[in-house]
């Protein structure tokens, strides 16, 4: 089917700009001083958290058409749209004029021209008009109102001894909960929005696509992309992330360096891709930062694959150090941020710089998102050079029945339906982490960080494992106790005070064994994450109950089957515990 067929959301922004006046910030500041002109916000409710332009009203793009009568009292008002990049006002502005009303502009820059140009802003709601209360009660500066918008941090589960507890989550470098905000946002979508984006002019279809092409743009300006240059992809996670950063780099002379920090994500798919070279820690367990140099000047090295904050210590590596040396050797870098995402701020930095970062993947459910979604920035005409990942529905411009034209990119890679709710969901948590401040925190979940890492080694008999410089990790705690398995550890905690952590090696089995040396008496480690709405009562319930393991003050007995335990309550305190054989 040729492209032509279904105009791009540049396309339609382009045609809408042919019908009316966009205005630049001072000529937009200049009409809004006027007593009677409208102003109109028709950005999504999660935007307003970022500000909004005085008096303006608050009109999602989805519900303009039926409101607009409500707030425009005459046909000739002046009436003054803006939305974030200044696209989806235009489309709505040329709407109104199909409607009738004859005096209606669109903000050029939109609103991050707006605030970029230092013209003033006024405070968002924190409530919205989907309906939800958590939205209501929900504001970005104030930690124990983040808190209560996630729903498990009210959760309770019953414990081996048939009491309720509440549940501590401590799994973040796991999977992050959804934060209700999102939720509410994302159900709107599937509720009143559903439709699959680039395939049909009908409301429904052009509202989904506006919000899937706003996803893009809130993916890239996170991590400071210039989607002049860059192009970002959605992918299903990292891992899908990861393997189309090795696909586009496979047809590259060259090999790809790799780091035993790495998650199996950010290692597998290029070993299986071509030749790669390997770099290992030093003694503080830190990247090898001068075999790393050799290897980039001996070596013929096409990519850097490294971790932005490695998943079993979360050291952050010096990944623009790390840039500016993979630059000098004429190789591109890859960062895996997937841990780094929601805990640090980062940017990729401007293009063609030494220490940017070329390409950046991540997942949502790493960043307070629902599971299925992640998403890929990268060169986009690197992108281009590459055939499509998977060939099918979605990445082809033009068909015959003996050849195929493939779209650009992202297209050319984002192959079948996209998870068009995922990423409108992952970039309405992006836009609450903005409004929090990735700063702010920072600084929280480093507090936390701190006081349970000066917790553990005040119990004595406690094993920690990564470097001792708390200001290079982000938020992960991998340990062992003295005596116990990590797989026993971890399931009292779980089993008997509701603390989910998690054990083993974590998807990261170099790492681990590096860190773990040839301690014989454990095959893996306990791991505590921090996140985002973790507060200090909960760093302190953890500590008290490691500390009761640690004394052998649990009260179930244990079974390892299948490489799992599985515990039963034992109606008194045990001093021992029982680990059956797993049956043959």
């Amino acid at each position: 089917m040729s492209s032509t067929s279904h105009p791009k959301y540049d396309d339609i922004y382009q045609s809408a700009r042919g019908e009316i006046t966009e205005l630049d910030s001072p000529q937009f500041s200049n009409r809004i001083a006027a007593p009677d002109s409208i102003i109109i916000d028709v950005r999504e409710p999660g935007e307003w958290l970022d500000g909004i332009i005085e008096n303006a009203h608050l009109i999602p793009r989805g519900i303009l058409e039926r409101e607009s009568s409500k707030t425009i009292a005459h046909l000739d008002s002046e009436v003054l749209m803006y939305c974030a990049t200044g696209k989806r006002s235009a489309i709505a502005a040329q709407t109104l004029q199909h409607m009738g009303y004859s005096n209606v502009s669109s903000l050029k820059a939109g609103f991050e021209g707006w605030k970029n140009e230092h013209y003033p802003i006024a405070a968002g709601p924190a409530g919205t008009s989907s309906g939800s209360s958590c939205d209501a009660e929900l504001n970005p500066k104030d930690w124990s109102s983040i808190r209560k918008s996630f729903a498990i941090t009210s959760r309770t589960v019953q414990v081996l001894t048939g009491e309720e507890k509440p549940m501590i989550y401590l799994d973040h470098a796991a999977t992050t909960h959804p934060s209700d905000y999102v939720v509410s946002r994302f159900e709107h979508f599937l509720r009143f929005e559903y439709a699959n984006v680039h395939r049909a002019n009908y409301h429904l279809a052009r509202q989904s696509t506006l919000r899937f092409e706003d996803a893009y743009r809130m993916c890239g300006s996170f991590v400071g992309a210039d989607m002049d240059h860059h192009c970002v992809i959605f992918t299903s996670n990292t891992t899908a992330a990861c393997e189309l950063v090795a696909h586009t780099m496979a047809q590259r002379p060259g090999k790809v360096l790799l780091t035993d920090l790495e998650h199996h994500s950010n290692d597998l798919p290029y070993r299986q891709r071509g030749e790669t070279v390997r770099i290992g820690l030093d003694s503080d367990m830190k990247l090898d930062m001068a075999a790393l140099a050799t290897a980039l000047r001996e070596e013929d090295i096409k990519l850097v694959a490294v971790t932005g904050a490695a998943n079993v210590t979360g050291w952050m590596p010096p990944i623009h150090d790390i840039a500016r040396m993979a630059h000098e050797a004429g190789a591109l870098i890859c960062v895996d941020g997937a841990q780094l995402l929601a805990h640090a701020p980062f940017t990729m930095g401007p293009p063609g710089e030494p220490e940017s970062i070329d390409f950046f993947v991540a997942a949502g459910h790493k960043a307070y998102a629902p599971f299925g979604a992640g998403f890929i920035v990268g060169p986009k005409s690197v992108f281009d050079a590459a055939p499509p990942v998977v060939c099918g529905g979605g990445v082809a411009a033009q068909v015959t029945t003996d050849n195929a034209e493939w779209l650009s990119s992202p297209d050319r890679h984002q192959f079948g339906t996209p998870n068009v709710g995922g990423a409108i969901a992952l970039a309405e948590m992006l836009k609450l982490l903005n409004a929090i401040g990735m700063d702010r925190i920072r600084e929280h979940e480093m507090k936390l960080f701190v006081r349970m890492v000066e917790g553990l080694t005040s119990i004595g008999g406690i094993d920690l494992y990564g470097p001792n410089d708390l200001t290079q990790r982000v938020g992960i705690i991998p340990f062992n106790i003295a005596g116990q398995s990590d797989m026993m550890t971890a399931a009292v905690l779980g089993e008997e005070y509701a603390i989910a952590v998690r054990n083993g090696r974590f998807c990261s089995h170099v790492h681990s064994d590096r860190l773990l040396g040839n301690d014989s008496t454990t095959s893996g480690a306990v791991r505590a994450s921090i996140g985002i709405y973790n507060n200090e009562d909960d760093v302190d319930a953890f500590l008290k109950a490691v500390e009761d393991v640690r004394h052998g003050r649990w009260q179930g007995t244990y079974h390892q089957q299948g490489g799992q335990l599985s515990g039963q309550w034992g109606g008194r305190c045990a001093d021992n515990w029982m680990e059956a054989e797993t049956p043959s």
